[in-house]
């Protein structure tokens, strides 16, 4: 009974579809976890623990500040964490498909401003000494959802450096720009055309990479900022419609802004 009340535990007022998708996404968590722990994975084992704290993120945040969320931001919510780990980390989705990465941090860039939108618009609503413009609300939600870009890729970076992990995908390029690379003082080198690299370690052994120079996450860091703020702009945009015609339209936004509960 408690296992069953643990596996569709979601927010107090989700309908039933969403309770269906908490107990798909817990049951295929529990599978991978039974698995990497067969395998004695360690980093594995932490990411599905992660994954199902995660999963109740929605339930804290509603009791903690007494808010509602609509269950499409539910679902998107839950949606995006198990497609991040489970389906990305684990199954290798990042290394399977280019565009699932930044299909996910299109995703998050656009919730983040949702997130920071609502936070505000909220505020904004309960207060009666002063009243914020749509253009500074929507400035706002922007500059929430990036924050939560940067504070994403320093948790990347942060696990790639002390956990041995690699979320900041490495990427082969052809070409390295860099004053290292000239004799004279500040003036770029350049390098062109690179066939392949080769690593020396000191134990001896050698490590060749072909078919250029390995960007270790560079590149995909940045790339990643910038879909993210793709979708901070999307939100953003639709946001300050949403608040500059006092929500009479783009009624869809709802569906992705908390409100307060009763």
């Amino acid at each position: 009974m408690i296992i069953i009340k643990w596996l569709t535990s979601s927010t107090n007022d989700a309908s039933r579809f969403v309770k269906i998708v908490y107990v798909l996404y817990r049951l295929i968590a529990l599978i991978m976890l039974g698995s990497q722990i067969w395998m004695r994975q360690g980093n594995k084992i932490m990411i599905v623990l992660l994954t199902l704290i995660l999963f109740e993120i929605p339930a804290i945040i509603e009791n903690k500040f007494k808010i509602m969320i609509p269950d499409i931001l539910e679902i998107v919510i839950i949606s995006f964490i198990f497609s991040s780990t489970i389906l990305g980390e684990l199954s290798d989705l990042y290394g399977y498909l280019p565009f699932w990465d930044t299909g996910l941090h299109i995703l998050n860039g656009f919730l983040a401003a949702g997130v920071g939108f609502s936070s505000i618009y909220l505020l904004n609503e309960g207060m009666t000494s002063i009243k914020l413009t749509p253009i500074f609300i929507a400035i706002t939600s922007f500059c929430f959802s990036m924050t939560i870009g940067i504070m994403w890729e320093f948790g990347e970076f942060t696990a790639d450096q002390w956990l041995n992990t690699d979320m900041q995908k490495d990427r082969i390029v052809q070409k390295v720009n860099s004053v290292e690379l000239s004799n004279k003082p500040n003036t770029v080198g350049h390098v062109k055309k690179i066939d392949y690299t080769t690593i020396h370690t000191t134990d001896n052994k050698n490590v060749v990479i072909k078919g250029g120079y390995l960007d270790i996450g560079l590149i995909d860091t940045m790339k990643d900022l910038f879909v993210n703020l793709i979708g901070a702009i999307f939100f953003s945009v639709f946001g300050y419609f949403y608040s500059a015609s006092h929500s009479r339209r783009y009624k869809f936004i709802r569906n992705f802004m908390v409100y307060k509960g009763k």
